[in-house]
């Protein structure tokens, strides 16, 4: 009986973990960004906008805008990765994604940035081309170390030909 209900209460916690906590909204906010981020960023990698913090304020003719901090990764090359942050601006009423020159109307949208202006930048993750290059460096140096010496051992190629001639040694 105690482990029927220690199963169903771990099973109870393993479903509300995973549960979507996204309201209605952030999920069309998340969609509408990925779009925009599509067409505004050429090196922009699908699914990695995350929204860090989010505000929510009113435009002058009513509408409610989501105003984020939303953080990306952008891939170039296949191997440098820089991990960005930014502004982005939502309006839930219409469902869709402001540009920067309708703000204007947005009561609250310069304070919002000036109170996150700290949490704005982009860093470059550096493991894979480091990697790549411990690679190129780490692979012909092992094959000059221990594949080389064996294939040019002249006391191996010599020996039979000493035995033979009964060359002292």
């Amino acid at each position: 009986m105690l482990k029927k209900a220690w199963a169903s209460l771990l099973a109870v916690i393993f479903i509300l973990t995973i549960a979507p906590l996204n309201t209605s909204a952030n999920e069309a906010f998340l969609d509408a960004l990925e779009e925009d981020l599509k067409a505004t960023h050429y090196d922009y990698k699908e699914g990695t906008a995350e929204i860090i913090k989010q505000e929510t304020l009113t435009h002058s003719n009513g509408n409610e805008i989501i105003a984020a901090v939303v953080e990306l990764d952008t891939i170039r090359d296949g191997i440098f990765i820089t991990r960005k942050t930014e502004f982005h601006y939502f309006d839930a009423t219409d469902n869709k994604i402001l540009a920067t020159a309708d703000l204007g109307e947005v009561e609250g949208a310069p304070e919002f940035a000036d109170a996150n202006i700290d949490m704005l930048g982009q860093k470059v993750v550096y493991w894979l081309p480091v990697l790549i290059m411990l690679l190129l460096i780490a692979v012909p140096a092992l094959i000059l170390f221990f594949v080389v010496p064996r294939f040019y051992s002249t006391t191996e190629y010599m020996n039979p030909v000493y035995e033979k001639n009964d060359h002292p040694r």
